[in-house]
């Protein structure tokens, strides 16, 4: 029984799987209906990305099977390879919504961050196509950040070009067609994160699988809270 404050789940839950000669991978699809875990995968940076793309969405992404060896290493691979899965995942979840509920099945979605503006038109169709409409002189296949270790040395770095792989993979993977635009930006952090906000956003829409929680804001961390006091 749902108690009044829980939102009911908008899709059954499914696992997901993508097997090739080299790699055999599964993610496991849920609702959102509270806090969750980061998806478990070596590229820090694209985990924290797909966490702003599930806040959007309502669809929570976890790793069911991983067999990918060394396949973890090339990320151009990984980035490529997770957002086909998780596209599929999306497919599925269209599917099984068209059938029960109907769907809108399309949307656009934006945003802003400093120096950043980005959004994501998606349409829900069976035609796999990424456009990417970037300003002229905004290079956005770059170094974006880096992560590190618990002893502060560095564990990894992520770079534009791949993160472009798993924009282009969602598409081929749910069959969606994706219009892409970067408007502004000089932080590709920033430009990316908003890239991911906007899809997750716009799939949230297209689906009706959108939630917003108790404390969600428009960020993972929620609004800063300041302190001051007066010094003797």
């Amino acid at each position: 029984m749902n108690m009044k404050n829980e939102p009911k789940p908008t899709f059954s839950p499914l696992q997901v799987s993508r097997r090739t000669a080299e790699t055999e991978f599964s993610l496991t699809l849920s609702p959102r209906t509270g806090a969750f875990d980061s998806l478990d995968i070596p590229n820090r940076l694209l985990s924290h990305f797909v966490d702003h793309f599930s806040r959007g969405s309502g669809i929570v992404a976890s790793t069911a099977q991983a067999d990918w060896p060394g396949s973890w290493q090339f990320d151009h691979v990984l980035c490529e390879d997770m957002g086909q899965l998780l596209g599929a995942g999306v497919a599925a979840i269209a599917r099984e919504r068209t059938d029960s509920v109907g769907i809108i099945g399309r949307a656009s979605c934006s945003g802003v961050m400093d120096d950043a503006s980005a959004s994501v038109e998606i349409g829900l169709e069976s035609r796999p196509r990424c456009t990417w409409c970037v300003e002229p002189g905004l290079d956005i296949d770059g170094f974006v950040d880096s992560w590190y270790a618990a002893d502060g040395t560095q564990a990894g770095q992520c770079f534009g070009t791949n993160l472009r792989q798993f924009l282009d993979g969602f598409a081929l993977g749910s069959g969606a067609t994706l219009m892409v635009s970067v408007r502004a930006g000089t932080n590709l952090h920033h430009v990316y994160e908003l890239i991911f906000r906007a899809l997750g956003d716009a799939v949230g829409v297209a689906l009706g699988t959108g939630v917003r929680l108790p404390g969600d804001g428009s960020g993972l961390a929620g609004p800063p809270r300041y302190e001051t006091k007066v010094i003797k």
